[in-house]
């Protein structure tokens, strides 16, 4: 039997609002999952913000294609999570690979299947693809946690951010889509990039209602951005690989990124492949970070 899925229903299952709902519709049969989704312009639900502009388009930006893969599993977990009033958080993306943009207004469609679920996570794959062209492959692994849990995550002062030069212009990108506001430090091929998670972001009410959190690919995102930067800075063109992460002012782990790598050109950065992204704890609006990446080669 298939559970059709709309964004009504789909709100019913899944404690994301506004365009932070991504999907168009989620088919469920048993443990696998299929979506559909299209972007059109003028968008009635504001979707057009996850996209980004090249010279040869609109496409979406890549971690929030990973983002709609997540929210095509997502449903195929509900039901046990719904029974011990949990939802789901996810603790690790891993083994992505993106194999060409993805148009923003092209029919999108997405699957997950659910691989292993062990001492409270469960792993699906993910791939989506276009006109029968892939798109994206991913592993996702996802833990879970009551909205009370969320909401009671402990709020703690943190030292603020230091200030640098200026982060340059993303052409391609929306102000919304830039998660790095200045360069603090270059040192060898190291560079450390500063961001603090605005209070009035446009992703705040989606993500989640009454108890915000700075979504994880938000969090890739920005170490992309970082990574971009680091090359702009060192002079780098074409593709380049980073490791890095991304920490509180106190030296507190948030997430960590191994072997990101992307295209650098002057709209910004183009996610290639990343082999793991760990998140270790959550960001809420108004916290300070540090972006670090290390460009290897």
């Amino acid at each position: 039997m298939t559970l059709v899925l709309d964004p009504a229903a789909l709100e019913g299952l899944l404690p994301h609002r506004g365009p932070n709902m991504l999907p168009d519709v989620v088919e469920v049969t048993g443990k696998c999952a299929l979506s559909r989704t299209r972007i059109p312009v003028g968008d009635v639900r504001g979707r057009e913000i996850f996209g980004r502009k090249t010279a040869d388009g609109l496409f979406w930006n890549e971690p929030f294609l990973a983002e709609l893969m997540a929210l095509t599993g997502i449903p195929l977990l509900t039901e046990g999570l719904a029974a011990k009033n949990q939802v789901a958080v996810f603790s690790m993306i891993s083994k992505l690979i993106f194999h060409r943009p993805a148009p923003l207004g092209a029919m999108i469609t997405g699957h997950a299947e659910v691989t292993r679920e062990r001492s409270g996570f469960t792993t699906f794959l993910t791939r989506a693809e276009v006109d029968g062209l892939p798109l994206l492959e991913a592993e996702v692994m996802s833990g879970a946690a009551t909205m009370a849990e969320i909401s009671n995550f402990p709020v703690r002062p943190f030292p603020t951010v230091p200030t640098g030069t200026p982060a340059l212009a993303m052409s391609g990108k929306p102000a919304p889509l830039r998660f790095a506001d200045a360069v603090v430090k270059v040192d060898g091929s190291t560079v450390i990039v500063a961001y603090t998670y605005p209070t009035d972001h446009p992703f705040v009410p989606g993500h989640f209602p009454g108890a915000p959190l700075m979504m994880g690919v938000t969090q890739w995102s920005a170490v992309a951005d970082a990574a971009w930067l680091a090359a702009k800075a060192l002079g780098r063109t074409g593709k380049v690989v980073v490791s890095g992460g991304i920490n509180r002012p106190d030296g507190s782990p948030v997430m960590d990124v191994r072997d990101l790598e992307i295209a650098v050109d002057d709209a910004g950065p183009a996610i290639l492949t990343t082999k793991r992204i760990a998140f270790r704890e959550a960001v809420r609006p108004g916290d300070g970070l540090l972006i670090t990446v290390t460009l290897q080669g």
